[in-house]
């Protein structure tokens, strides 16, 4: 289908013009199925199709075009953080039509009034679901909901609050949603009375085969000969100047198969690709594991994985996006978003190791990674390769490769998800009594499945039963939800209401006992905090400093036989490292000690913020004491900070973090009164403070910072 002929399908000449000022001559055929479907004129529309087959596109045009004929708003909603910004630096694109794009995903405890300026809004489920807990004013102006990757409806962990964003705006806005694959495409479709596209096209064709002890076995039957070893496919494809992904089960095997690769990848990179790379590694940040990526770097190979700090991943992606990495070695979270696609896909891994033993990883996890092989604009094809270990080639082909994916199954039935969102529902949605409750529950997928309306009531009382108990809500004389305070402000927070429950039964000891350490336990003893690991050879040492440190602890520690036990251990260990971390215990010192990778740090200390303030907030309900409420903040300021009371003035300033604020300190300037009264000359001997940080800080006072002074710097400098 030639662009142009979108006109007749009602498409605006400028969303064409800027389609073909892309280059975009023509649209693939699953686009054009998809925009035939009836999507451009209100209906809502299933697109699952292979990766790099143009789901995206058929959104702008889709968005844009609503946009310019009706006004209103569009939500485009991610899984991830990561993604949210690819998506956002994609459209403003389309700024050049006046629309207005905006993203948003951290703070869950804000109402976010400034989106109602803009046209686009891209968001993370979460984020977008925490808005429509706060009646962002503006959602009402939403008139298209594009659910990214709508497969992760079955995800465990974050299935069920995007299933409840669609079951609420089903009847309010247009959806579409986007997805490679879907095993029950059609029950989703049905659920959601939307068109379904379908199809197996690809822009690049796909080549699936098995590699077994030097036998390449491909779908099409034909059988190629290689070395024995698996790295000898990657070697192959580096002789044909191309580019390899390659996934593997465990963060610690992809660092490990990366740094073994390096030795044969380094002598297909050329002597400048050889000094940006070194250029590249040198600037990355000291850490244990960034030591293993700079190794691997300087060989045109890199490892990707959830362990790596953000700014790091963006450096591995772009590298590889420029040429100049070879090979990358992922764990499977890099099939579910980022967009890399490489000539060669090998699976290393269909197995990985769970709390439950070795168990098969799912087909679609395996099939989303084969989408990655074919790079549009190019390749001509793209390789996919499972590599058989112990298991026979014909029974991964016929489970992998010709295989199905499986059903997507609502995870309403995670306990966990299911009660934030039915105190959401009566807190937060109007819900206004049982009756009420179920009727909208019968809008979800999860019944739509089940179709089973006694165990749905049961599983809804018991919930009912348990927000009452606690104070969340209580009931009237008629029957009628009414919410409380602590519900209210529970569901606002997007707090999981055990959570919440945890921090009201430890406010009396916390009254009795303020102290760090036991703020902490009580923020990794929740179901919204991560916790650590506990390793067979930590158990020792961290329950003699749990017995240590007892009387400071707002719980007892559990008899060792119980299940509970080495869950406790884990808190323990979590506390621990939030109490290093605000005693200004350097960042590597903490990885190592630890035994965690940058993103694990990161992410631990982004919950512990939230929760901090979410504590904060619910202590606020309960007639609090005014010193234990300035002792909360005051540590939730050095959790955000990672430092000691001394340091907290000096952090307020623009650009002066925990290594900043501890020179500044040790160099006599101990408050911010001191930095105002001195000469720039003195500042600029601090560790750490250049001419640029001391401009942001005159500018933060509203002083000239003086040329001289700084231009002799600078030259100093060079």
């Amino acid at each position: 289908m030639r662009v142009e002929e979108l006109k007749s399908l009602g498409v605006d000449e400028r969303v064409i013009r800027l389609i073909r000022e892309r280059g975009i001559e023509e649209l693939y055929p699953p686009q054009a199925e998809a925009l035939k479907s009836g999507v451009l004129n209100g209906k809502n529309l299933i697109l699952a199709i292979p990766t790099a087959s143009g789901k995206t596109l058929v959104a702008e045009i889709v968005m844009i075009n609503k946009i310019l004929r009706e006004g209103g708003k569009a939500v485009y909603l991610v899984p991830l953080k990561a993604l949210a910004e690819e998506k956002y630096k994609e459209f403003k694109f389309w700024e050049k039509l006046g629309i207005r794009i905006a993203v948003t995903t951290g703070d869950y405890d804000s109402a976010e009034e400034w989106l109602g300026r803009y046209d686009i809004i891209i968001a993370t489920s979460e984020k977008f679901d925490s808005l429509l807990r706060h009646k962002s004013p503006w959602i009402k102006d939403v008139k298209l909901i594009i659910a990214d990757e709508v497969h992760l409806l079955g995800s465990y962990d974050r299935g069920a609050t995007l299933e409840m964003i669609l079951a609420h705006l089903r009847d309010k806005a247009q959806i579409l949603g986007l997805s490679a694959t879907i095993g029950n495409a059609e029950e989703l479709a049905e659920w959601l009375n939307a068109e379904l596209v379908v199809s197996e096209w690809r822009p690049v064709s796909l080549k699936r085969g098995v590699f077994h002890h030097g036998q390449l076995f491909w779908e099409d039957g034909s059988i190629e000969k290689f070395p024995s070893q698996w790295d000898s496919l990657v070697i192959d494809a580096l002789k044909k100047d191309k580019q390899v992904l390659v996934f593997v089960n465990t963060r610690r095997s992809a660092e490990k198969e990366a740094l073994l690769l390096g030795g044969k990848v380094q002598r297909f990179l050329s002597k400048p690709e050889e000094r940006r790379l070194k250029q590249i590694a040198d600037e990355l940040e000291s850490t244990p594991t960034n030591e293993k990526l700079k190794e691997a770097l300087k060989k045109g190979v890199a490892f990707h994985h959830a362990g790596l700090g953000r700014e790091e991943r963006s450096i591995v992606e772009e590298a590889f996006r420029e040429g100049l990495i070879k090979v990358i070695t992922a764990t499977p979270t890099l099939s579910a978003g980022v967009n890399l696609p490489a000539y060669r896909v090998i699976i290393r891994d269909t197995k990985r190791y769970s709390n439950f033993g070795w168990s098969d990883i799912p087909v679609l996890e395996i099939q989303q990674m084969m989408g990655r092989a074919g790079r549009p604009k190019y390749d001509k094809e793209g390789q996919a390769i499972i590599i058989a270990k112990t298991e026979k080639p014909e029974d991964l082909m016929k489970r992998y490769i010709f295989g199905k994916p499986e059903n997507l199954f609502s995870m309403l039935s995670n306990e966990a998800s299911f009660r934030s969102q039915i105190l959401a529902l009566i807190t937060n949605f109007g819900v206004k009594n049982f009756r009420e409750l179920i009727e909208f529950l019968e809008k979800t997928f999860y019944y739509h499945q089940r179709k089973n309306l006694e165990a749905l009531e049961g599983k809804a009382k018991d919930i009912v039963y348990f927000l009452l108990e606690n104070e969340f809500i209580d009931i009237d004389l008629n029957d009628q939800f009414m919410p409380l305070p602590f519900g209210i402000r529970t569901s606002q927070l997007y707090l999981d209401p055990l959570t919440a429950k945890k921090f009201k039964d430890a406010f009396e000891k916390l009254e009795t006992n303020p102290n760090p350490l036991g703020v902490f336990h009580l923020l990794a003893s929740t179901p919204d905090m991560a916790s650590l690991r506990i390793r067979r050879k930590e158990q020792e040492d961290i329950l003699d400093y749990a017995y240590e440190m007892e009387s400071y602890l707002y719980q007892n520690i559990p008899y060792w036989e119980d299940y509970k036990f080495e869950k406790f251990l884990g808190e323990v260990k979590t506390a621990k490292l939030l109490l290093d971390w605000i005693n200004e215990v350097p960042e590597a010192r903490i990885l190592e000690t630890y035994d965690i990778d940058t993103g694990d740090l990161y992410r631990i200390l982004e919950l512990a913020d939230w929760l901090m303030y979410s504590l904060i907030e619910l202590y606020k309900l309960s007639s609090p004491k005014k010193e234990i409420l300035e002792f909360l903040k005051q540590l939730h300021l050095r959790v955000k900070y990672g430092v000691r009371e001394e340091l907290l003035e000096l952090t307020s300033l623009p650009m002066i973090g925990r290594k900043r604020a501890r020179a500044l300190y040790n160099a006599g300037f101990k408050s911010i009164e001191d930095i105002v009264k001195a000469k720039p000359s003195e500042l600029l001997k601090v560790e750490g403070i250049g001419v640029g940080i001391l401009e942001k800080l005159y500018q933060h006072f509203g002083v000239e910072l003086p040329k001289v002074k700084a231009k002799k710097k600078q030259e100093e400098e060079r």
